[in-house]
């Protein structure tokens, strides 16, 4: 089968987890192009498979950076106590003008939603510093808020040491971003200086944290304590690159696409696991999306030919903040205005065939009712779920492409209970983990059925009258 083929390779430990512009992600480029080309597919980028991204790396000097904070009264009042990264906490994503240092006396705003829904319960936030609750996540926006109210930095709670450990484990030892000549605007870097702190420095910043949808769980001044962070990066320019193969349309429209996009990066080597194991081959996340990408065009290309043409990219970066997408939407391979309907997958490795989908920006253009029409056609159900800045969809969606990310539901499998299915997907399912690899026995008939709905949605997208934005995200 031609995905456990290309999976095999694309996570070999050869190619150490194809960090974002790292050897072995080059290695993996140069493969999706080379499989493209096998299929009779043309080249996206004035002929050639690859766009390429200018990016910088900022690696983060842990020896000169550092949380520093000051309580002034009550038991725990004395001198500033030091706390270190990656133990206490990590600087989240960011840019040049973003990982910087800040300070502030602590402000709590509850989450990013409760900051979007009652900007007026916010105490004045100029030269202080926001605690939120969770990450921004949808709520993106509400960085803009607290930027906007002279905030001059955010810490982010977690909620449990797994929770922590997982955010130390994505976010490596340095920080992505666009280059600035670049001129492309991030999907998914929080527009503050952010800092990621773990469970024991939260309870230290803010004791007696509320419960969250408690009467206590309102914005307050935490009375008392303030937060420095003292950070320094050490930035290098480098590139990566966009994979990008047109399959050429057999109607009318053919000067129109359908887009479909799958990340081929991943974290590369970082935290080792419990085993000892350090490279993130990045099974499921995502070299199953590239794989049934390669799957569809291949079943297009053999025919019936799509009445569209058919844009396949391989995004980079998604991993690090979206950097492919987000560049591809400032500097787009073909006009948006001639993209018909955009189709991400991403962490799509379903361990029995599913009969129930999710659509995430299904609600917000007319192809999610098109991909539910779809779905009930085969005798499945799709519904249309939030929309959120965590997979390359999204930056299409702010230039207006009707954009959607299929994702596997979570009811029972075909023929299985719910109970079975349960167990099957505790079994397998591993998220920004080593243990996210191949093995010869993974069920690959999961995978086989989410790239039938996928090729199935893109065949219709390619038929249909154009698909049309309702609504912005």
């Amino acid at each position: 089968m031609a995905l456990r083929a290309h999976t095999y390779f694309l996570t070999h430990d050869l190619l150490e987890g194809r960090g974002t512009g790292r050897r072995g992600d080059d290695v993996a480029t140069l493969y999706l192009a080379t499989a493209a080309r096998q299929l009779g597919l043309i080249g996206g980028a004035d002929g050639s498979f690859f766009q390429p991204v200018p990016l910088v790396e900022a690696s983060v000097d842990t020896a000169l950076t550092r949380v520093l904070v000051t309580v002034d009264s009550g038991p725990d009042a004395g001198p500033a106590r030091e706390f270190t990264t990656p133990g206490s906490f990590v600087p989240n994503v960011g840019t040049a003008s973003t990982l910087i240092p800040f300070s502030g006396e602590l402000v709590y705003v509850g989450s990013a939603r409760d900051v979007l829904a009652s900007p007026g319960q916010l105490p004045v936030l100029t030269g202080r510093v926001a605690v939120v609750r969770g990450p921004f996540g949808p709520a993106m926006a509400a960085a803009d808020t607290l930027r906007a109210r002279g905030a001059m930095g955010a810490v982010q709670l977690t909620e449990n040491a797994d929770g922590y450990l997982l955010y130390v484990r994505s976010r490596g030892p340095s920080r992505m971003y666009i280059a600035p000549e670049a001129h492309a605007v991030s999907s998914f870097i929080p527009a503050i200086p952010t800092v990621i702190v773990s469970p024991d420095l939260g309870g230290y910043l803010v004791p007696n944290l509320p419960a969250p949808g408690t009467a206590a769980d309102h914005p307050f001044v935490v009375t008392g304590r303030r937060l420095e962070l003292r950070i320094t990066v050490h930035p290098r320019a480098f590139a990566s690159r966009n994979v990008a193969a047109i399959l050429p349309g057999a109607g009318p429209n053919r000067d129109e696409f359908v887009v479909f996009t799958a990340h081929h990066d991943h974290l590369g080597m970082s935290t080792p696991n419990a085993r000892g194991d350090s490279i993130y081959n990045g099974f499921a996340d995502n070299a199953i999306g590239c794989g049934m990408l390669l799957a569809v065009a291949e079943a297009m290309a053999r025919g019936p030919r799509p009445e569209r043409s058919v844009l396949f990219l391989f995004l980079t970066g998604e991993e690090r903040g979206l950097l492919g997408s987000d560049y591809f939407a400032a500097h787009p391979l073909v006009p948006p205005e001639r993209i018909a309907a955009a189709i991400n997958l991403d962490l799509g490795a379903p361990q029995g065939r599913n009969v129930t989908w999710a659509v995430a920006g299904g609600n917000l253009s007319t192809l999610g009712a098109l991909a539910a029409e779809v779905a009930a056609r085969a005798g499945w159900k799709a519904t249309s779920v939030g929309t959120s800045p965590n997979s390359d969809y999204f930056p299409l969606l702010r230039i207006g492409v009707p954009a959607v990310f299929l994702m596997p539901g979570s009811e029972p499998f075909e023929g299985l209970t719910a109970d079975s299915s349960q167990a099957l997907r505790r079994h397998w399912g591993a998220y920004h983990d080593p243990a996210d690899e191949w093995t010869p026995d993974f069920p690959f008939a999961g995978p086989a059925r989410y790239a039938e709905y996928a090729y199935r949605v893109g065949m219709a997208a390619a038929a249909e009258p154009r698909q049309r934005m309702l609504t912005t995200p």
